[in-house]
């Protein structure tokens, strides 16, 4: 298990921890509803290879005439990269991975932001939104980068945001058992549509938590979807109104408010080690859609694990999500998927030195993949990068049965 980020904040009458969770760690029936249900620990362990679930990978080096540091966020717009790392860097790429520009910068000052937490692209304007830089705010940006304005917001913080239609879907991190609502439908100007309600409140206690996987968010054949951290469902948005669509069962190990405030109790009382209430359950970190896979991130057991869903079969793999998927295909290092590029390809990305250290090593030296010419043009490619290099985007290109 890994801590990615923690801090902690202090007050004269009290003592508040704050720390933030980045837990890395599925076989489908139909309910009588009609909505599909996969049981995530009936899921095939292991074995899986990325020839089995891809038919193509491409490699994108990003220019590195402004240094990226982890790579968090790609989105892909009307043939661009948009590229967001840890130290909350947001670059703009063309197709080939040339710069094009920064979006804002950090900073306190007018149109700066010390974090970003999460962005949108507006397919109708191209207008770039970011949650996080401000709080009770969120802060508007051209393509090009000029900051436009500001939208000012009732709650304090923005965990994710998603574009349903013309409008903004946000879900805000305060949603503890003094918030009747936790989500938003905006205009583009930030008027409200509709609030929706706080369904799964909880106490905050000693340890007010933020786990990475608190709502995750995704577009598929341009519809919103989504799902909560305490939810197992999977829900889609449909004009205003939410709609069930899959249930990822994770039984008695479901991650409640009631286990929350638990984990809070036992990292109030030690806050280097993480108690049993948070390892014995499922604490959901990703989720992305295709259109023929689901991708679920989740740990369990002191584990990062990856359910790979095949929605024309039926069937379900569970593989180690830190460890990654074996490149079979041309014989690279072990494949992170990471969210989907569109509705059959996903995004990967590996850093240059990295790269260059594993093609030099004696286990791709001696690996067989399933196409020799891949690995002859990726070991090109790895010895003309130089170890300071900006990462590599990975296109993986999915088969559509």
């Amino acid at each position: 298990m890994h801590f990615t980020t923690f801090s902690l904040r202090f007050s004269k009458t009290n003592m508040v921890l704050v720390l933030f969770v980045f837990v890395f760690y599925s076989c489908a029936t139909q309910a009588s509803d009609g909505i599909k249900t996969v049981n995530i620990f009936e899921a095939e362990e292991g074995g899986l290879t990325i020839s089995e679930i891809a038919d193509d990978i491409t490699y994108i080096p990003l220019a590195s005439d402004s240094v990226l540091a982890y790579i968090m966020n790609v989105v892909y717009f009307d043939g661009e990269y948009f590229v967001k790392d840890n130290k909350s860097k947001f670059l703009r790429f063309d197709g080939h991975g040339n710069l094009l520009n920064q979006i804002g910068r950090r900073g306190q000052g007018p149109g700066e932001y010390m974090y970003t937490s999460d962005f949108v692209i507006h397919p109708a304007t191209s207008n770039i939104y970011i949650s996080g830089g401000k709080p009770e705010q969120l802060m508007v940006f051209s393509r090009k980068g000029k900051f436009l304005k500001t939208i000012d917001l009732t709650k304090k913080y923005t965990n994710s945001i998603g574009i349903s239609g013309e409008n903004l879907f946000l879900f805000y991190l305060d949603g503890a058992e003094h918030n009747e609502e936790n989500m938003d439908l905006l205009d583009t100007d930030g008027n409200k549509i509709k609030s929706y309600s706080n369904k799964y409140k909880f106490e905050r206690g000693r340890a007010m938590m933020s786990f990475s996987g608190e709502c995750a968010t995704y577009l598929l054949e341009d519809k919103l979807h989504f799902k909560e951290i305490f939810s197992d469902t999977i829900f889609s948005i449909d004009g205003q109104n939410m709609v069930p669509k899959m249930i990822l069962n994770s039984e008695e190990k479901r991650f409640t408010p009631e286990t929350r405030k638990k984990v809070s109790e036992e990292l109030g009382a030690d806050p280097r080690e993480p108690g049993a209430s948070l390892t014995n359950s499922v604490t959901q970190n990703n989720l992305f859609e295709t259109g023929n896979f689901l991708f679920y991130e989740y740990g369990y057991n002191k584990k990062g694990r990856m359910l790979i869903y095949n929605k024309s079969t039926g069937k379900a793999v569970e593989t180690d999500s830190q460890e990654g998927i074996k490149n079979d295909w041309d014989g690279g290092p072990n494949i992170q998927l990471k969210m989907a590029k569109d509705d059959n390809t996903v995004f990967a990305w590996v850093n240059a030195f990295e790269l260059k250290q594993y093609v030099a090593s004696d286990d791709f030296k001696n690996s067989v993949p399933k196409h020799p010419e891949k690995k002859k043009e990726l070991e090109e490619l790895a010895n003309s990068l130089d170890e300071n290099d900006n990462p590599l985007l990975m296109l993986v290109k999915l088969k559509p049965q």
